[in-house]
């Protein structure tokens, strides 16, 4: 055992230095990597027959090639970390023809999940706002603190920024602000959101589904945004900028190449620091629902 705590000791420090990886793709990598080193069970390193053992493994127990591809990647980095031989190329990575399981409610679900709010104690109030408004990532509401938000603006912090702010400021608006001023956040379990989000889906009676979070709310905001800034005429851009997208997310969306991304600067048509939020928030989707 002390080997493997070693093991898994060296990938956590590759995965925290000299860019460190969000909790959540930290947590991740390691798990894959003790489940392997329990599977092998012997003394350490793994030949190039054990990793292609593993492999064999692990789709006799039906896991899906989407996964194996994953567990490829993150045991790669664990060789690497350990500076094991790694035995494969590129071209031996498992291909998955299956789509990615991206799942997104619906508006009228987004509008059972707000209008059951009087179900909900303070903290899954708050998270619920908070994705709903913004569609913040999970890894960005564990960041949340109280610090970080008055009356009328908040502070967010963006996961997936490898370049440019990794902080922005926007307006809260009115909706929302009692919900807020009524909680002080200080979660720090990169898993505590989804235990909130399981909690919120039982109570708003839309029960259990596998495979959905928080991230199934900001996709259907992202496409319900979309659609208000067509009705408007506005660029459908916008989006981008208002829920932080990365450079390189914006341009493949909108621009078709990477270079898009970087040549988009809406700032210079627009003045001030909540110019995309005054545009946003009056055609916001979901706001309306907390009016009630």
């Amino acid at each position: 055992m002390a080997m493997l705590e070693e093991a898994l000791d060296n990938l956590k420090l590759v995965l925290s230095s000299p860019r460190p990886r969000a909790q959540g793709t930290l947590i991740s990598y390691t798990q894959t990597a003790r489940v392997f080193l329990l599977w092998l069970g012997k003394m350490m390193p793994p030949t190039d027959k054990d990793f292609r053992r593993y492999f064999v493994h692990r789709r006799s127990k039906g896991i899906s090639e989407r996964t194996l591809t994953k567990e490829f990647v993150q045991l790669e980095k664990l060789a690497f970390a350990n500076g094991w031989d790694w035995p494969f190329t590129k071209e031996d990575r498992p291909l998955s023809e299956e789509d990615a399981f991206q799942p997104s409610f619906s508006p009228e679900e987004i509008e059972v999940l707000i209008k059951a709010r009087g179900n909900y104690d303070n903290q899954e109030l708050f998270y619920l706002a908070i994705a709903t408004t913004w569609g913040r990532r999970r890894e960005e509401m564990v960041r949340i603190r109280k610090k970080d938000y008055n009356e009328e603006s908040i502070k967010l912090n963006t996961a997936k920024q490898r370049k440019g702010k990794s902080v922005t400021e926007k307006l809260i608006p009115d909706e929302i602000k009692d919900i807020l001023a009524q909680y002080h956040p200080n979660i720090s379990g990169i898993n505590t959101p989804s235990y909130i989000f399981y909690r919120i889906m039982d109570k708003s009676g839309l029960g259990q589904r596998k495979g959905w979070g928080w991230h199934a709310i900001r996709r259907a905001l992202e496409t319900a945004i979309q659609w208000k800034l067509a009705e408007n005429r506005l660029p459908l851009s916008l989006v981008g900028d208002f829920m932080d997208w990365s450079k390189v997310r914006r341009s493949t969306a909108f621009g078709g190449a990477p270079m898009a991304g970087v040549y988009t600067h809406h700032e210079v048509m627009l003045n001030g620091t909540f110019a995309v939020c005054r545009i946003i928030l009056p055609i916001h989707p979901f706001l309306p629902l907390w009016r009630s």
